[in-house]
């Protein structure tokens, strides 16, 4: 208990309200937890008290974390919750809770990684682009062909949105288990810079497109964290409107309608029509779902309305999956994150145990083991081709 008596109580009391709020927790629960009257969990906060071991112990347990991650040294506890715009639903408050929670965790989780190693995340974020008063598509369309501009990526199609995020635009991006029907997050700090999860039991396809979605958070409502749901609005006239501009935002970002067009004419001047076969390769080569890339082309005027609701009626799933595969969730659609680059570094160097790991990003500790094995043995590869007579 060396981390415990050292610890400053005034810091210890900050890091418990932290919690509590991630927790849900009320003060009268967490002072009955441990058996004290309010006025004096209150002070246990506020620093003016000094927490017992065994009361440690029991706050952990009840705000669901570690008592390491409370008493780690350079453990990172800021409180972004009331940043999130919630909906209020009952129904969803659970999820909510567990989704705002996991945000937080791993981001901490990756900043406490950068400071053990003094290797901070450098930062050069573009302007928020103001939303204004008018037809929200187009404003959608053009900041997306503005964003691509400046990413250099033209009209081209993108491979991969997460390794481009996290390397040309420095966001903290995450691809971690969320529940079901919660798509993405989104959130920005100034100590944390801008972070976006997405749900890693969705389809590599619909993870894309979250991850698109939340860029359009981070361009346009960037001080306000967001939790993505799916096919589901919900809230004031003006989250409404925001979320309609982001689905919108990464429909244009991921699937251009230049590019879009000059597909479907090159197709249909080659072969005099386009099929269903031919929408099969947009999909396939604009890397979304076949939903998606249906619905685009009916937004874009080149399929009627409801053209893809009748070939979902004529089997284009099934000849989907018997050409192109089941589109299954995929946990490693973000090339070498750099925080597991940064946990295998950190580990090396003995300033992490395979425990620690394991409570910061909530794998066990075989996983653990496995990822610093397989990537050690990695880079002593690569190592020795660069060091090699």
């Amino acid at each position: 208990m060396s981390l415990f008596n050292n610890l400053n109580p005034i810091e210890l009391g900050e890091r418990l309200r932290i919690a509590r709020n991630n927790a849900g927790v009320t003060q009268e629960i967490a002072a009955q937890m441990i058996q004290v009257k309010r006025p004096t969990f209150v002070a246990i906060e506020q620093g003016k008290r000094r927490l017992k071991p065994e009361e440690l112990t029991e706050l952990a347990n009840l705000y669901q974390v570690s008592c390491g991650s409370l008493l780690r040294p350079k453990a990172v506890h800021l409180d972004i919750r009331p940043q999130f715009r919630l909906t209020h639903d009952n129904a969803k408050k659970a999820d909510e809770l567990i989704a705002s929670r996991t945000l937080q965790k791993l981001v901490s989780s990756y900043v406490e990684l950068e400071r053990k190693l003094h290797k901070p995340l450098r930062v050069a974020y573009p302007a928020e682009y103001p939303l204004t008063r008018g037809q929200l598509s187009e404003q959608a369309e053009d900041l997306a062909l503005q964003v691509r501009h400046s990413l250099g990526l033209g009209l081209s199609p993108i491979s991969n949105i997460m390794t481009l995020l996290q390397n040309e635009l420095q966001i903290r991006l995450f691809v971690h288990p969320l529940p079901s029907k919660i798509s993405g997050m989104f959130a920005y700090h100034p100590e944390l810079a801008a972070c976006i999860v997405v749900n890693a039991k969705h389809p590599k396809t619909r993870q894309a497109m979250s991850a698109a979605h939340e860029l359009a958070h981070f361009y346009t409502s960037r001080n306000i964290a967001e939790i993505s749901w799916i096919d589901s609005y919900f809230g004031n006239a003006e989250h409404v409107l925001q979320e309609r501009f982001a689905n919108s935002f990464a429909n244009a970002f991921l699937m251009p309608a230049v590019a879009i067009r000059r597909f479907y004419q090159d197709i249909v001047r080659d072969n005099g029509q386009f099929t269903a076969r031919d929408l099969l390769f947009l999909k396939s080569n604009f890397y979304v779902s076949l939903e998606a890339i249906a619905r685009r082309l009916e937004d874009l005027g080149i399929l009627p309305t409801g053209k893809f609701e009748l070939l979902k009626e004529r089997g284009i799933y099934q000849l989907s999956k018997d050409i192109l595969g089941e589109d299954l969730p995929e946990c490693h659609t973000l090339k070498m994150p750099r925080y597991i680059l940064l946990a295998v570094e950190a580990y090396q160097q003995e300033l992490v145990s395979e425990g620690q790991l394991a409570d910061m990003f909530d794998l066990d500790r075989v996983e653990v083991r496995e990822k610093i094995d397989d990537l050690s043995h990695l880079f002593a590869e690569i190592e020795d081709v660069l060091h090699a007579a």
